[in-house]
């Protein structure tokens, strides 16, 4: 599917992308709950160690050991697994129940040459910081940050394993598509993260019994927000390199 260029198309497409982010989040429970699985056993054990420390007796003890080294030991690991559960699913639904799993089908030089690329350009702009006066780094900063989003679609091209754009290349096509990426990732990130924190403080000097039943459903919205980017991921690419996409 094509971006539209202008008047109601516009809105009806936007309004297709979001149920579509949306159907596709919450679909992939049942399509591909392995994938779920990747982020939620580690979440669900933080929240062990977390019940374990007593961690939700209280707000002022919850932020006294928001720092403990061994939740942090935790924590690490799901994020690790937050990253790795976002590109499976953003590869389940760009390869449409294929061969999502098969890493081999990640192009990992070009993957590994737009990051690079989006972490030395932004590097490179940091490190002007002291040599220029503050208004011609700032500007340069900003303009680098600015600059190197295109990269994105490089990265999720890559992890797809398909030819375009590569990193160059998306340095100029990429701007077509990131206006909707943007919007589809604050669609993703913004009710499900608001849950998380609300579940997170409504657990605060609850029951044990109830804190374990909180954090399990916890568990599941964390899941859902790697379910969500991904399909957000597969969604923006199709729609900017529509001659790529198989779905």
């Amino acid at each position: 599917m094509q971006l539209p260029l202008e008047g109601d198309g516009v809105i009806g497409f936007i309004a297709a992308q979001l149920a579509e982010l949306y159907r596709r989040g919450f679909g992939l429970f049942v399509r591909a709950p392995l994938i779920l699985a990747i982020v939620a056993i580690p979440e669900l054990l933080q929240h062990g160690f977390e019940i374990h420390l007593g961690m939700f007796e209280s707000a002022a003890r919850a932020r006294a050991l928001a720092a403990d080294s061994g939740r942090w030991a935790f924590g690490y690991a799901k994020l690790a697994a937050l990253l790795i559960a976002m590109a499976a699913a953003a590869r389940f639904w760009h390869a449409q129940d294929g061969r999502w799993w098969d890493v081999r089908g990640v192009a990992w030089l070009r993957l590994i040459a737009a990051v690079a690329m989006f972490v030395g350009l932004s590097a490179a702009a940091a490190s002007l910081e002291g040599r220029v006066s503050d208004a011609i780094y700032r500007t340069i900063y900003v303009a680098a940050s600015f600059a190197v989003l295109p990269l994105l679609f490089a990265m999720i091209a890559a992890l797809f394993g398909e030819e375009r754009p590569t990193p160059l290349a998306s340095l100029r096509s990429g701007w077509r598509g990131l206006p909707l990426l943007a919007l589809l990732l604050v669609a993703a990130y913004l009710p499900t993260m608001a849950a998380h924190h609300a579940l997170h403080r409504l657990a605060l000097g609850r029951a044990t019994t109830l804190i374990a039943g909180l954090m399990t459903l916890d568990t599941l919205v964390v899941g859902l927000i790697a379910s969500c980017t991904g399909a957000a991921f597969a969604l923006a690419y199709a729609a900017a390199y529509p001659g790529m996409a198989r779905d």
